[in-house]
């Protein structure tokens, strides 16, 4: 106590205190918490995925191991089909078609056409919630293409237990193949554009090439669009606003970029090779556009 009973004055807290204060209680965890959340909690991505040429053995597990990649990894939340390509093998692209269904029932997937998506190449788009194109792609020709077995012939050190052992089949028996291979086409469309197809199956079955706006017209496609345009969709449908964009070709094979995904970059398509006529195809069905003017 002081004189006259009052008590002694605190000395006052000092101004380089308080700021010492405030960066540990508050500036500090701030900035930590800024520096570890990308890395504890990884931004949202949008996975591109490129089918690019023919649909064979080697483009089919290509793309089937970059969905899977996409659907194993939790910081992927959606996925843009980029497509380049004639079709190909019919049960190669029939595998890409129920790849893409089992990837869309995990996340949204958005397919969008460069220049060419035709036969087996939309019958895997079909399976994507959506399809955008640009108004002179090319989009359809929704039917089945077969290169027929040969001839019977008699070999005479060759031993079957039946007539058609060495050649798979007749000709005749070759066409109800691909008929039957056409109708699951047409059915997969049907299924995957529901309400949107405004065209009758019949009339697909001619199959026809279209361009961008006649498929926008006939229900084909949902719209045209710029790539960029597809990958905002495939973000608006995850329900996210702040992502990358990445290519999950590096990603799904790290092997062969030992430097990190950062240095690749896709290849350029060449449309002479696009729509070259299919070399060495083996007999049976293919899902694949044939361009009349380099038939020989």
């Amino acid at each position: 106590m002081t004189e006259g009973g009052a008590s002694p004055s605190r000395p006052a807290a000092s101004p380089l205190r308080l700021i010492v204060a405030l960066l540990i209680v508050f500036i500090l965890p701030l900035a930590l918490g800024l520096y570890l959340a990308p890395r504890l909690v990884p931004r949202p991505k949008i996975g591109v995925v490129r089918l690019s040429y023919d649909i064979v053995d080697v483009t089919a597990f290509e793309i089937i191991e970059q969905l899977d990649y996409a659907r194993t990894h939790d910081d992927v939340k959606a996925v843009v089909l980029i497509i380049n390509s004639p079709g190909g093998s019919a049960a190669y692209s029939e595998e890409l078609y129920l790849d893409v269904l089992n990837t869309r029932q995990e996340m949204p997937v958005v397919a969008t056409v460069d220049l060419l998506a035709a036969s087996g190449a939309y019958y895997m788009a079909v399976a994507a919630d959506m399809i955008y194109a640009k108004p002179t792609s090319s989009v359809g020709s929704i039917g089945v293409i077969a290169f027929a077995p040969e001839d019977p012939f008699l070999e005479e050190d060759l031993i079957t237990t039946g007539p058609y052992k060495a050649f798979g089949g007749t000709r005749d028996g070759m066409i109800r193949q691909i008929e039957m291979a056409k109708f699951s086409f047409l059915e997969a469309v049907s299924t995957g554009r529901g309400d949107r197809l405004v065209v009758d199956v019949a009339f697909l079955s001619r199959a026809e090439i279209f361009t961008g706006i006649q498929a926008q017209e006939m229900g084909l496609i949902d719209g045209l669009s710029s790539t960029d345009g597809a990958i905002q969709e495939a973000a608006r449908l995850a329900g996210i606003k702040d992502y990358e964009v990445v290519e999950l070709y590096p990603l799904a094979f790290p092997e062969q970029f030992p430097s990190g995904a950062t240095g690749y970059r896709p290849p350029v398509i060449d449309p002479q090779a696009l729509w070259a006529m299919p070399a060495e195809q083996p007999v049976g069905p293919h899902f694949r556009y044939v361009d009349p003017s380099v038939v020989r």
